[in-house]
């Protein structure tokens, strides 16, 4: 991975962390492990700032993240999932718009993030996708994604009806979706839309790190 690069985008955008999930798989809050020299959520929080205006932290358990010193919001609902954080998320926000990512994934490319939020102009959203050959099917990147304000409505509405999926919202707005070929011109491995659930990611994390600083 190298070094960092410069901030590459105008766009002013906040980047929104959400750390909500229970870790089952991983025996232990998986945002807090040590990869490498530093907490999973902490190459998160680095790869996020290269891009990003504001950073947020999105979770229902605070004080395992005041040593961070980052700025801190519950979910608005409990509950609701992903899309409970991308609301809070969205609310919160000083911008416009906001770049949402996991606390599990720190192997984040500035590079495509950056690209990500340059192409949104007037749409919604913008949302890469991967092709699952195994299954031939595509993979929406619901959290590596930017999401307009104009979502909140929209998004008000389906947790009001209970519907919890973040896909589904793609059928209600206008979105930009970012196709393999195009996404993997900034990030050709895909390395952004890894995130660590268990032991074995964990450990592909720690080689993918090795590789990038020898």
């Amino acid at each position: 991975m190298g070094r960092l690069m410069m901030k590459a985008t105008n766009r002013i955008v906040t980047g929104v962390i959400l750390a909500g999930g229970r870790s089952r798989r991983m025996g232990t809050n998986k945002a807090l492990i040590r990869l490498r020299d530093e907490e999973i959520i902490a190459h998160v929080i680095r790869q996020m700032q290269v891009v990003t205006d504001e950073l947020l932290l999105i979770t229902n358990t605070p004080d395992l993240y005041a040593h961070l010193g980052l700025p801190m919001h519950a979910d608005i609902t409990p509950n609701m999932g992903a899309l409970g954080g991308i609301h809070a998320g969205l609310t919160y926000a000083i911008n416009g718009a906001a770049l949402c990512v996991g606390c599990d994934m720190p192997l984040l490319q500035p590079n495509l993030l950056s690209y990500l939020i340059d192409i949104l102009g007037e749409y919604d959203a913008v949302v890469p996708y991967v092709r699952e050959a195994a299954q031939s099917a595509s993979v929406y990147q619901t959290l590596t994604a930017v999401y307009s304000k104009r979502c909140l409505p929209v998004i008000d509405q389906m947790l009001t009806a209970g519907e919890l999926r973040v896909h589904a919202l793609y059928d209600r707005i206008s979105v930009r979706i970012v196709e393999p070929d195009e996404w993997r011109q900034f990030d050709s491995g895909g390395l952004s839309f890894f995130n660590i659930n268990t032991p074995q990611d964990f450990a592909q994390a720690e080689q993918v790190l090795g590789v990038s600083r020898t």
